[in-house]
């Protein structure tokens, strides 16, 4: 990829032309300048949000049938289909995912997500409130809640802009979307496809490029804006919250995470161990549900660390665009010193590297850590590379106090086959995700979301739909007399 991309602004259906100030994102593979984006100011940002409230306020988008927003997210689907090896191949090189992982995974499970909200915009229901009285006709209408900011991370910078995106336009509001500054072009590639789509209308979706200063925090502010849905760290999804408090926006946040997985003597090793060795390293570790502390029961701790450590060294990893690689690089230079500063911490905090911890340019080795705290810094905060710590555990007790040790709750699996077992442990984990003897499966039904500070509301599934409807509640009365009126009558009588 030796042309450098030029990103835009999209508002009220127009790429704006870039002026003003720039910044860059660059190819993971060869390091060169793979794609120039223009930074919105906030006056930038008003005009977008401007266009979003117009299309809300004055076309008929969150008026119409379902059936009709069903099929702008249907054309969405097929074209993200047509374009999945493209894009996908942008991804890899601007973020560092492996292609064939990025294909399957992630772009192509985005078209599937488009198609899940076309689906689910004609499932949306309101209700009839049984127990009233039978002169009253209580009923909740669901509304499309309004103009929504919808922050994209880098991780997933495709499918979790369909994830915010379909269920935004399933309901019927209007949008203005913000990718990460470290992948612009990925997002913006998918931005594309909404260009003379049948049936949407010019200002539903718009797209300002920037970072969090100026760019976010003048849109999380601006009073136009009724909901804002982030997903990144848990430090900005503090300071989102902080900033929609002023005019009380809804805020839904997909934030950290540092998910616990539990293996027991009775588990099946080699699926685990396969599991694991991915879960761990997959992405480079860049997943917010990411296995990154493994505990074991201590009957079999030895027996695993060992199988595990041998599977760590033997993962591919390599140049994201290539079909062999399974572990690429880190997004940026950025993210590598990140993840540096907590491996420097990690003798000092009593640990021991058991393989990996080695940095070269973009990539960091697959790394195993024992013989750490659990509160101690690499083992509590989230790192996003790929570093995995170890525990040993002497039974569940034990094994949910480490768990449940840390401020997050986004993701965790259980491994055994005890179904007693697993169903004891399901119940007294803290995160919004659990699986047993699995790990990373998420389909569009299902909501995805964190407990404690991995964030709040929903993705996906109609609970991640509800986070973008508003319910309005309307009484009939059918009686002839004011209800109050009858009711002081009566106590004259």
């Amino acid at each position: 990829m030796n042309d450098v991309y030029a990103a835009h602004h999209l508002i009220d259906g127009e790429w704006i032309p870039v002026t003003g100030d720039t910044f860059e994102s660059h190819s993971t593979s060869d390091g060169s300048v793979l794609a120039r984006a223009p930074i919105a100011d906030a006056d930038m940002v008003d005009r977008a949000v401007k266009a979003a409230r117009r299309a809300f306020d004055e076309t008929d988008w969150k008026d119409r049938r379902a059936a009709e927003r069903a099929n702008v997210l249907l054309e969405l689907g097929r074209r993200l289909d047509d374009a999945a090896e493209d894009i996908s191949r942008l991804v890899s090189a601007e973020m560092g995912k492996p292609y064939r992982l990025t294909l399957e995974r992630e772009v192509r499970g985005a078209a599937d997500k488009f198609r899940y909200f076309a689906g689910a915009a004609r499932a949306i229901e309101g209700e009839v409130t049984g127990a009233s009285p039978a002169h009253i006709l209580d009923i909740s209408v669901p509304n499309p809640v309004g103009v929504c900011a919808l922050i994209i991370p880098w991780n997933d910078p495709v499918d979790l802009a369909v994830r915010k995106l379909g269920a935004a336009l399933a309901a019927g509001c209007t949008a203005v979307v913000k990718p990460s500054e470290e992948t612009p072009a990925s997002t913006e590639a998918l931005m594309r496809l909404f260009d003379g789509v049948p049936g949407l209308p010019d200002g539903v979706v718009n797209v300002v490029h920037g970072p969090g200063d100026p760019t976010g925090a003048a849109l999380v502010a601006h009073p136009d804006v009724d909901k804002v849905s982030f997903t990144g760290s848990t430090a900005t999804g503090r300071k989102i919250m902080a900033s929609a408090a002023a005019t009380l926006k809804r805020v839904s946040l997909e934030c950290g995470g540092k998910a616990p997985c539990l293996v027991f003597p009775d588990a099946d090793m080699e699926k685990a161990l396969d599991a694991l060795s991915w879960g761990a390293f997959l992405y480079g570790g860049q997943s917010c549900t990411a296995a990154t502390r493994i505990i074991v029961h201590t009957d079999v701790y030895d027996e695993f660390l060992d199988a595990f450590k041998a599977r760590a060294e033997a993962l591919p990893v390599g140049d994201p665009l290539e079909l062999t690689t399974l572990i690429g690089p880190l997004v940026s230079e950025r993210q590598v010193e990140r993840v540096r500063r907590l491996l420097d911490t990690v003798e000092e905090d009593g640990g021991t590297f058991l393989t990996g911890g080695t940095i070269d340019g973009l990539y960091v080795t697959p790394t195993i850590i024992t013989d750490i705290a659990p509160d101690s810094r690499v083992a509590s905060q989230e790192v996003f590379g790929p570093v995995v710590c170890f525990f040993r555990a002497e039974d569940e007790d034990h094994a949910i106090a480490l768990a449940n040790g840390v401020r997050y709750g986004l993701g965790a699996s259980v491994w055994t086959t005890n179904v007693n077992r697993a169903l004891r442990l399901t119940r007294r984990l803290e995160a919004g995700d659990v699986w047993v003897n699995t790990h990373y499966v998420r389909q569009s039904e299902t909501p995805f979301g964190g407990w404690k500070e991995s964030g709040l509301g929903r993705e996906l599934g109609m609970a991640g739909m509800r986070e973008y409807i508003a319910f309005k509640r309307i009484a009939f009365d059918t009686s002839e007399q004011f209800h109050l009126k009858a009711w002081w009558n009566s106590l004259e009588g």
